[in-house]
């Protein structure tokens, strides 16, 4: 894979020294710039192919939002809201089920902290999440990751 350098400003630069290692710039740099190339080549010569093109790299930076967005609801969750059982249990859902089909994502997480059932499903996305309708599974998929990281990351201290 080749290297590009950018430039930022100090400020910025010693920010992201602060978030070290648990973000990949890369990753979070690379759909803006193919969102960038994309719209630009659009505007340059308007077609079906630049127009799909566009729209998938539209596509990659909704679904990385969506991730970050509901991995940091998850974390904040999980410091403020969370009791251990319900981050116990939200730590055991294996993502990689769901990624399969065998699991529900939505229907995993509701039984992961409200394993009593006193939450109607319809009701749950209001009651945990703060909204009146489910998120999207990238949105939630993030959102477990967010709270499995906060709880491993305490775990061997409670």
């Amino acid at each position: 894979m080749a290297r590009v350098s950018i430039y930022v400003s100090d400020e910025l630069k010693a920010r992201m020294a602060e978030v070290g290692d648990a973000l990949n710039w890369s990753d979070i740099a690379r759909p803006a710039f193919e969102t960038a190339i994309s719209n630009f080549n659009h505007r340059k010569g308007q077609s079906m192919m630049t127009a799909i093109e566009r729209l998938r790299a539209s596509k990659q930076n909704y679904l990385q939002n969506s991730a970050q967005n509901g991995a940091s609801s998850g974390r904040e969750w999980a410091q403020n809201h969370a009791s251990f059982y319900e981050l116990k249990q939200v730590s055991n859902i294996d993502l990689d089920l769901r990624h399969l089909g065998l699991e529900d994502l939505a229907w995993t997480v509701h039984r992961a902290v409200d394993p009593d059932d006193s939450i109607r499903h319809d009701d749950f996305p209001n009651v945990i999440f703060g909204d009146s309708k489910w998120p999207s599974d990238e949105w939630l998929t993030g959102w477990v990751q967010g709270a499995q990281q906060f709880f491993e990351e305490v775990e061997d201290q409670l």
